[in-house]
């Protein structure tokens, strides 16, 4: 073996560097590098507290979401609550003989339950005589009418409704078609 590879610590690993220190030195710059190096560290620190922050944002909202759908309809289920005690106490005035008390007790409590829809943007969709609209309206048949106007809702299947303008369920109708 040569003496080169013998001993390489007689050798510089990084001569470069040494010298670039160097000459930063006798230019009076060292300040300067220890200014930037400390914005780095401040900067890299924001960063960090940026992304713990983002990560605790995005964890809240999470949260947050799940419990939206856990107890959305928490206040629908508060005001249906004097619907079921109405419909209690119909059950219990159906024991009677008194068949005008029960059907009162049933106009109550379907006026208590429509007022309550309401409140949540339910609406009613009871198309009598308006002319058919697809988008509402599901047409169970079409029926000869002499009277109605053509394509128009000759008779209410059952009643649909809408949530503000999306529908829940359509309205199920007969449309009158012309004589033939």
């Amino acid at each position: 073996m040569s003496s080169e590879q013998e001993n390489p610590n007689e050798y510089p690993q990084d001569s470069t560097s040494e010298t670039s220190e160097a000459a930063t030195e006798e230019r009076g710059e060292p300040g300067e590098l220890d200014a930037a190096r400390a914005q780095a560290d401040d900067f890299r620190d924001q960063l960090l507290r940026a992304r713990a922050e983002m990560d605790n944002i995005r964890k809240r909202s999470d949260r947050e979401l799940e419990r939206a759908h856990k107890y959305g309809v928490e206040r629908l289920a508060g005001e249906l609550l004097p619907v079921v005690d109405s419909l209690e106490i119909g059950l219990e005035a159906a024991g009677s003989d008194n068949m005008e008390a029960v059907a009162e007790g049933i106009r109550a409590t379907l006026k208590l339950l429509t007022s309550v829809l309401e409140k949540f943007g339910i609406s009613c969709l009871d198309p009598l005589g308006e002319p058919f609209n697809p988008e509402w309206h599901e047409a169970m048949a079409t029926q000869p009418s002499p009277d109605a106007e053509p394509d128009s809702v000759l008779l209410v299947v059952q009643k649909g409704y809408r949530i503000h303008d999306r529908v829940l369920r359509p309205a199920r109708v007969i449309v009158s078609r012309a004589v033939d």
